[in-house]
């Protein structure tokens, strides 16, 4: 059976108050019932073109709220949605909802379809719901599933793995699968990660709490074959809302182990994939200026070896004061609007960055050396970065050669910006044509 995922938005969650959730603090405008029927037309026109390849039979929608709350969806717009369900042969058809909305008369919308009505209890434990601000309890749980099934539809259980406030999360998970599956005809397990403009996302930059990786989510999740798993449902990635974009300046302790570097850093070492036709692992130096491919040397190390035949397989990451920087990144915040100026740096500072610097590249290098043939680097062999990359060499008993001559290195290394000069980059792109 073919399923189609659909996102339907309409105004603001009813409640909006969870400590994890980021969709439901979203206030959307509220579309006219003219304008959610438009979207709902339009929804379905593309699954008659998609039908022409192959018959979708299931829709999976979610609103970043309840489609039974009348305030955010009226009654006839649910009409309206079950109509065009039915008109085009779908046969199943799941939203979600809160407990507060769940009952006969908004149940009653919904005959002539396989519904499912899914709830997100996250955790079957009272306590943590109040921690989290949940705005409902368990036994509101049990009401509202009695219900949806008294009505002749099925509960769609989903519950939160890795979530703060939890001291033994493998416990808790077992406790409340064993307790939602009383209740639920399919449960989804679903791993916690911080949404940008949810409380949770401060408890992370903050340190006190670490979304689980895959290999931690799966360990958890492997004794439950019987529920679905979801380990990243909305593609993380560190997104700093405005109001936090502070601009890191200074060269100092608190800026190399600034929290947001931290959490970024957590980030490429657990979550990132590295593209997998790059095979070449090419570091660089940043750039004073920002983003760095504005800059006079990524300019010229761009040019220099974008004709190669083996340019796509070059993967550029810069090694920088905020850490390892995959080169997709650079236009992210923080990496696009921080200054860390050279002529702060003491003897102590430059020490410390050595040391920081090793770590993280060490970790980059230990989480994803498998995907790269070859490592190489384009770097001031009097830098405390190169000084970095020759510790990760010996920590990890492997070869990073330097593409920059040292030869040549010395007959520049006093001019002004010695890395975008000619003969340096002829240097670059000589060592990558060998490849």
């Amino acid at each position: 059976m073919k399923s189609k995922t659909i996102i339907l938005t309409s105004g603001k969650c009813a409640w909006g108050e969870c400590f994890g959730c980021g969709w439901g603090r979203i206030i959307g405008p509220k579309p006219s019932i003219r304008k959610l029927k438009e979207k709902i037309d339009n929804i379905f026109r593309d699954i008659e073109k998609e039908n022409v390849k192959e018959k979708i039979e299931e829709i999976k929608l979610f609103t970043s709220g309840s489609f039974l709350d009348d305030k955010q969806f009226p009654k006839v717009i649910r009409q309206y949605f079950v109509k065009k369900c039915i008109s085009n042969n779908i046969k199943k058809l799941i939203i979600e909802s809160r407990p507060e909305f769940i009952n006969d008369e908004n149940l009653s919308d919904f005959k002539g379809l396989d519904l499912s009505v899914a709830i997100g209890l996250e955790i079957a434990n009272n306590e943590i719901l109040k921690l989290y601000k949940k705005g409902f309890t368990v036994e509101d749980f049990i009401k509202a599933s009695e219900i949806i099934r008294k009505n002749g539809f099925k509960v769609r259980t989903y519950l939160m793995v890795g979530l703060p406030f939890v001291k033994d999360l493998k416990e808790e998970v077992k406790k409340s699968v064993e307790f939602a599956k009383k209740y639920s005809d399919t449960i989804v397990l679903i791993n916690t990660f911080p949404h940008s403009n949810a409380p949770i996302f401060d408890l992370f930059i903050s340190g006190k709490w670490k979304p689980l990786d895959e290999k931690q989510f799966n360990e958890i999740v492997k004794d439950y074959p019987e529920c679905e798993k979801e380990f990243n449902n909305f593609s993380f990635i560190p997104k700093f809302h405005k109001e936090k974009m502070i601009k890191i300046i200074g060269a100092g302790k608190e800026q190399l182990i600034h929290p947001y570097y931290e959490v970024w850093q957590d980030y490429f070492q657990r979550f990132y994939k590295p593209p997998k036709d790059k095979t070449i692992l090419l570091f660089i130096p940043c750039s004073y200026k920002k983003p760095y491919y504005l800059s006079k040397l990524h300019n010229a190390i761009k040019s220099s070896i974008k004709s190669l035949k083996n340019y796509e397989k070059i993967h550029l990451v810069v090694i920088s004061s905020p850490g390892v920087i995959p080169y997709e990144f650079v236009n992210y915040y923080p990496f696009n609007s921080y200054d860390w100026p050279e002529w702060e740096e003491t003897k102590e500072i430059k020490e410390l960055y050595i040391k920081v610097t090793t770590e993280r590249i060490l970790k980059f290098l230990k989480a994803h050396i498998e995907n790269y043939e070859k490592i190489i680097c384009y770097f001031k062999y009097d830098s405390e970065t190169y000084q970095a990359i020759k510790n990760v060499e010996s920590k990890l008993n492997i070869k990073i050669e330097n593409c920059l001559k040292k030869e040549t290195y010395e007959k520049i290394k006093n001019e002004k910006n010695p890395l975008s000069l000619k003969i340096a980059t002829n240097d670059l792109k000589e060592y990558l044509e060998k490849l």
